[in-house]
């Protein structure tokens, strides 16, 4: 965003609305300078960054201060009078509290532009200022956060999601947040240390609003790996040493290495289904034989948690019955996959969380390191940005099935198989 250029909108939930000005002479006294336009994007930014996963904001008190002049006294204001309350811990350097509209004043938000142009130019300062100290984690992927910069939304998702999501819900206001802070030119980018994937504010956001993106005025279209996360661990069942150098335990590096795999006929199978695409309707087939009738989506849940649960009878009913089937149905699988996930004990990258955490490095290491960078060298010119386990590019460079072509080849080096790419097209 850039002052003159673009509008800037605020979220504010249609409750704190209504009781607005009861709101502001209760606080108005108990800060020097009070403005209302400070107060209103306080309280829009906890809207704007409400989280998909959590339905709560994840927010830094000091980027709070650079975002807003005192807003920290103006949020402290806001959770004494039971409208925004806090939860969680703040861990410097780990984690920061989350924040939420109490119940009482969660509602529909309602989008109204900003016009102070003095606020609005901290508000750049802060963002800027905050990307500039992203940037040392982010080294080695200027080409993707390149085209971040230039991401725009199209004003027509708002009429989407009006018709097609139930006003005032979690799901309607996560997308009225995620939309507004593209408009606004709140573009956010990170690498996660622990699992080395990049996050933006396309990797955060809702399917639904993805065909509305632009970069450079151009539509993307998405590549997706169909079933990434099972077709990605059927390398730990070919050659689980080829991985090794991308853990971060060099005992578990070891045991990768010496992990003696051979192709029988339920690993041969497992591999068949996984990369025909087929894994989990065959596995809603056989759940159904045994009395366990789920649809597609919740098969799909199941073995997730098959694979990256710990190695332990489930309390669960349905994830009980559901992995014993896998089980009995895949016994060299299961097997392989329980070594690799190992105990309980000791901190993520040694416990039952490094087999979860093993294929997301796997995926970030081919979406990033490979593919995305092959695709910079071999096409210039061509827009391409990562969604963890998927490519966006654009439509009209023209250069959709020459990706797809990069992907399919870098995949099947590596995994030993051929991926099935899934394109996910653009609105008419």
């Amino acid at each position: 965003m850039k002052t003159g250029e673009h509008k800037y909108y605020q979220l504010i939930p249609e409750k704190v609305l209504q009781n607005f000005t009861t709101i502001e002479d209760l606080i108005r006294p108990k800060i020097k300078g009070y403005s209302t336009d400070n107060l209103k994007e306080i309280i829009s930014i906890v809207a704007c960054h409400t989280r998909k996963d959590k339905g709560s904001s994840q927010l830094q008190m000091t980027y709070i201060r650079k975002l807003v002049v005192h807003g920290d006294k103006y949020l402290l204001a806001l959770i004494v009078l039971n409208i925004i309350q806090r939860s969680g811990h703040a861990i410097k350097g780990q984690s920061s509290y989350q924040y939420c509209f109490t119940d009482k004043y969660q509602s529909r938000y309602i989008s109204m532009p900003l016009n102070n142009a003095k606020l609005i130019r901290r508000i750049e300062m802060a963002q800027t200022k905050a990307r500039k100290e992203i940037a040392k984690s982010i080294w080695g992927h200027s080409g993707q956060v390149k085209y971040l910069k230039l991401l725009t939304i199209d004003p027509s998702c708002f009429a989407f999601i009006e018709a097609n999501y139930i006003v005032g819900t979690d799901k309607y206001n996560y997308l009225i947040a995620s939309a507004t802070r593209i408009m606004n030119g709140n573009i956010s980018y990170k690498v996660d240390s622990t699992s080395g994937r990049f996050h933006s504010n396309v990797t955060n956001m809702a399917k639904g609003l993805r065909p509305f993106l632009r970069i450079i005025g151009d539509p993307l279209v998405n590549l997706d790996i169909k079933n990434s996360q099972p077709y990605l661990s059927t390398v730990l069942l070919t050659n689980p040493g080829k991985v090794s150098h991308l853990t971060k335990n060099p005992a578990f590096a070891l045991l990768l290495k010496s992990l003696k795999v051979t192709l029988n006929q339920d690993v041969s199978k497992y591999v068949l289904l996984v990369n025909s695409g087929q894994i989990y309707e065959y596995l809603m087939t056989e759940f159904l034989k045994e009395g366990l009738e789920l649809t597609r989506n919740e098969t799909k849940v199941q073995v997730l948690r098959i694979l990256f649960a710990r190695n332990r009878i489930p309390k669960d009913e349905i994830n009980r019955k559901a992995r014993l089937i896998f089980k009995n149905r895949f016994p060299t699988v299961h097997r392989i996959f329980s070594k690799i996930r190992g105990s309980e004990k000791g901190d993520k990258f040694t416990n039952f969380k490094r087999f979860a955490i093993l294929l997301q490095r796997i995926e970030s290491y081919l979406m990033l390191d490979v593919i995305l960078k092959r695709i910079y060298k071999e096409l210039p010119g061509t827009i391409a940005i990562t969604v963890h386990d998927s490519i966006m590019t654009g439509v009209l460079t023209n250069n959709v099935e020459a990706v797809c072509k990069i992907m399919i080849e870098e995949l099947t080096f590596f995994v030993g198989f051929a991926p099935n790419i899934k394109i996910e097209g653009i609105i008419e």
